[in-house]
Parts: structure tokens; sequence; C-alpha cells
């Protein structure tokens, strides 16, 4: 019963966290779009053909010229997952006013059946042939490509900044974990070598093969060049000394090397390890060192993804989709509500940095187009050039899925026949 109430609990928090991220993401091009003047006919959480509620709509009004026009028809045989883009009449009604027509427009607040998704229909997004969108009242198109350019933008921007609101007064609450340079045995894993040989949290461990020793890094440094060698460890548990024969176990692929002071270095070596760690104490840090630490994590993923492009071969042990998600959120489910905060915290800064990868359809690569219009002198690309970009980009995003699928499905079966939680593969040494 337990697990069940787990494997519930994981379904709601995926579904609130990824609509959480991805009204903080529209919420970015929405309020951009409204800056600028454009029209949005729709903010939605989840896609689907038809809105399951509305719980809020707004009007507002926008001016026409003379050379531009309410709306363009479209007629589209293809598969919508946004709807069929059908409006009410009172959405869009022409009025006239002493400065001339005006548009008043309507936007609607809406929930769709699919949960994890969303999206802002701004109005006029839609490409024509003969390059009419660019003539639409409040129509994206209608728009310079720099303002164009900072709606796009404003969506990265906001899922990024909607991490570290999250972190910031997390890390003010929970502070930071300091790991204890003292002998003292933290996280165990249950499958790994000191598990099975019946270490156990918080046993001191005083010397290695009748060596004394007194820092947690000795220990390290001794293992680390122990493969396949039994080490007799002596202990104190709760005051009482005992030895355990324990032999590490060589780790198939290069980790970082951490150094006296516990913390990574950027060596990377395959070393031996016991699969624990040190203990780890919560240091209270104040606003000014949790904002810093919260903004570093942006930084420290896009570095991450620099150095994953840069090393090919790491990216099957480093990208992971919708299963790994799964089981990563199951994980932090079970160690609380803080840990689910961070996670969510954490997927709020990748999404908002993937998108901005230079790749149609993604925000980078709607990006990449209006860039390339500015550097024209603000003439549109060809529809020919458009189509072959989004083409090209929906192939790659394709591939990317189903590869991403593949590695996930792989790892959840090796994982499985390894009976080694994920957890332990981060442990030290």
């Amino acid at each position: 019963m337990g697990s069940i109430f787990y494997y519930l609990e994981t379904a709601v928090v995926l579904v609130v966290m990824f609509s959480v991220l991805v009204a903080a993401h529209e919420l970015g091009h929405y309020l951009f779009a409204r800056l600028f003047n454009m029209g949005v006919e729709e903010f939605a959480i989840g896609f689907g053909k038809e809105p399951i509620f509305q719980w809020m709509k707004r009007t507002y009004t926008i001016p026409i010229k003379d050379d531009e026009v309410a709306a363009i028809v479209h007629t589209s045989s293809g598969i919508d997952i946004e709807g069929s883009g059908h409006r009410p009449a009172e959405d869009m009604v022409e009025e006239e006013s002493p400065s001339g027509k005006i548009l008043r427009e309507t936007t609607r607040f809406t929930v769709r059946p699919w949960p994890l998704g969303g999206f802002v229909r701004i109005k006029g997004m839609l490409p024509e042939e003969d390059g009419s969108e660019t003539t639409i009242a409040g129509g994206f198109y209608n728009k310079p490509p720099i303002q164009r350019l900072v709606v796009l933008f404003a969506g990265p921007l906001f899922s990024v900044l909607a991490g570290i609101l999250i972190l910031t007064p997390l890390y003010m609450t929970t502070g930071k974990g300091v790991p204890d340079l003292s002998p003292q045995i933290g996280a165990v894993s249950p499958e790994g070598p000191a598990g099975k040989a019946g270490l156990k949290e918080k046993d001191i461990v005083d010397s290695v093969d009748g060596k004394p020793i007194s820092k947690f890094y000795e220990l390290i440094s001794i293992v680390r060049v122990s493969p396949d060698k039994e080490l007799t460890l002596g202990i104190h548990r709760q005051g009482k000394p005992m030895t355990i024969k324990v032999t590490p176990i060589l780790e198939k692929k290069p980790s970082p090397v951490l150094g006296p002071d516990l913390e990574p270095t950027k060596e990377m070596k395959i070393q031996a390890k016991l699969l624990t760690g040190p203990n780890v104490t919560r240091v209270p840090v104040g606003f000014t060192e949790a904002l810093a630490m919260a903004v570093s994590r942006p930084v420290e993923a896009v570095t991450g993804l620099f150095d994953m492009l840069k090393k090919p071969a790491t990216i099957k042990d480093s990208v992971g989709g919708t299963i790994s998600i799964t089981v990563v959120t199951y994980d932090r489910v079970q160690q609380g509500l803080a840990a689910i905060f961070e996670l969510a915290a954490l997927l709020s800064i990748s999404v908002g940095i993937l998108n901005l990868l230079p790749i149609v359809p993604l925000d980078g690569g709607q990006m990449a187009l209006c860039f390339a219009e500015l550097f024209r002198g603000g003439r549109r690309l060809s529809m020919k050039v458009q189509n072959v970009a989004s083409l090209c980009g929906m192939a790659f995003i394709g591939m990317l899925i189903i590869s991403v699928c593949f590695l996930d499905i792989n790892r959840l079966f090796t994982a499985n026949q390894s009976s080694k939680p994920a957890a332990s593969k981060k442990a030290n040494p």
C-alpha cells in the first residue's frame, strides 16, 4: 500500500509540477507580448482539442491602422494539438473610437485535457504564403523582429527566473550541505560493498588495515586506489570498537576526484569505491548567499551542457526523458517536500536553457529566424526557408525524443538487473 501511495503521489506531483513550470514559461511570453501590444488569443495549461474549463478572461484594446486587418481565417487539415483555433465572436470586436478604429481583443485563460504542456497563442503566429500575416492588427509578425525576439526570449528567461525564485527561499530554509571532514560515515548504499559488509550510518572509522585515520579524506585516499583489495576497517559504533572487512569495487566510468575539503575537483578518474559518503550537515545561509547559490545553478547547467557537447560520449549518461524524470520524482517524493521543490526548480531551469537551443520549433530556433531577419534589415525570410528550417528542426527533435526514450528504457532495465538504486552511483567514495 505504501508503494501504491507513492506512485499516486508521484503522478500528482508530476502533473502539478509540470503545470506550474509551463505556466511560468508561458507567462513570460504572455507578458511581453502584451507589453508590445500583441493580441493573445489563449493562455492554456495542457494540450487537447477543447479546453476542460476557463478560469479567467481578460479584454483589452488594440489600435487598427488603415493597412491592417482584424484577423486572417486559416484552414488546416493537419493535426492541431492546440485546438481548432475557432474563437467566440465576442473575443474580437472592431469598434470606432475618437482616435480611429480599435480592436477589442480577449485572452482566455484555460486548462486543456493533456496536462504535461501548454501554450500561449499570439495572434498571427502562423506564416502565410503571401505574407499577409504581417497585416494583422496586434499580430506577432506585424511587430518588428526585435520585439518578436524579446517575446520569444521571455519564455526561457521566466523559466530560469522561476527556478531561481524557488531555490532562493529553499536554500535559506534548508541551508547548504557541508560535508563533515571527520571519518564519520554518512549515507550508505545497501547494495554497495559498505552496506553488504555491515557498515552503517554514523559509524566512525578510526583505522584502515591498522593505520590510524582522523579524516574522511584519508579513507577516500586509501579506498580509491584499492580495487578488489580486502580492507579491515577499525570503527566505533555507539562508542563500541569493532572491525569490519570490506572490499572496494572499481567503478566502470570516470567520476570527479574529491579534494581534502570533500568537494569535487575538475579531475576525473576511474576509482575504487565503497558506495558510502561522509556525514553532511546543513548550515543556514542568508538571502545574499542563498541567491548566489540559486543563480549558480543555471550557470552550472550551461557549463554542463557545453561540457557534454564537447564530450559526446558522456551524453548517454547525462540526459534523460520522461521515464528518468518520473523515476527521480518518485525518489524525491519519498525524500520530502524540500526535495520536490528543488527538483521542480532544476527542471524549470533546464527547460529554459534547452528552449534556447537554435532549433525550430524551440524558442531558440524561432529567435534564430528573428536574428536572420534583423541582419536582412527586417525583411522576412521566404516561406521555403522557413519550411526547411521547421522540417529540419522537427526531424531533429523527433530523433532526439526517440533517442532519449531508448536511453531511458535501457537505463531502466540496466538498473533493474543490477538492483542498484540511482543514488548509489553518486555516493562517495
